[in-house]
């Protein structure tokens, strides 16, 4: 019944495919990424999101993304920042789930793997 009712949902079925999370790199997962980061940055055209995301990972930005199968669904863009408060640490400037997929949890368990990946990190720094 619970499956039933959760492919109803939004016409969305969320149980039965592997979810991965990775992080983007080079222009086509970028603009594979586009349509669920433009949902959040509503201002941005492709071209000025691709400009500024070549600049922005000059400074140490990265984007990553949760995969549902080949289909992302959810959007985190960090950076490591060091500052007399928090000493070193990961900043978050962008956290964005498709429209499709909001309420699943989706953006819940891409920020615990960005926690549990930056304490690694911060492990080995």
């Amino acid at each position: 019944m619970n499956q039933i009712l959760i492919k109803l949902f939004k016409g969305v079925n969320v149980d039965s495919t592997v979810e991965t999370i990775q992080e983007l790199k080079g222009e086509e997962q970028w603009l594979d990424a586009f349509p669920i980061m433009n949902q959040l940055r509503t201002e941005l055209t492709q071209k000025t999101y691709l400009e500024l995301l070549e600049e922005m990972r000059k400074d140490g930005y990265s984007l990553y993304a949760l995969y549902k199968g080949n289909q992302i669904v959810s959007l985190a863009g960090l950076s490591w920042r060091v500052n007399f408060y928090n000493k070193r640490h990961v900043f978050i400037y962008e956290l964005v789930t498709d429209a499709a997929y909001r309420s699943f949890g989706f953006g819940e368990k891409l920020l615990s793997y960005i926690h549990n990946w930056a304490k690694k990190m911060e492990l080995h720094t």
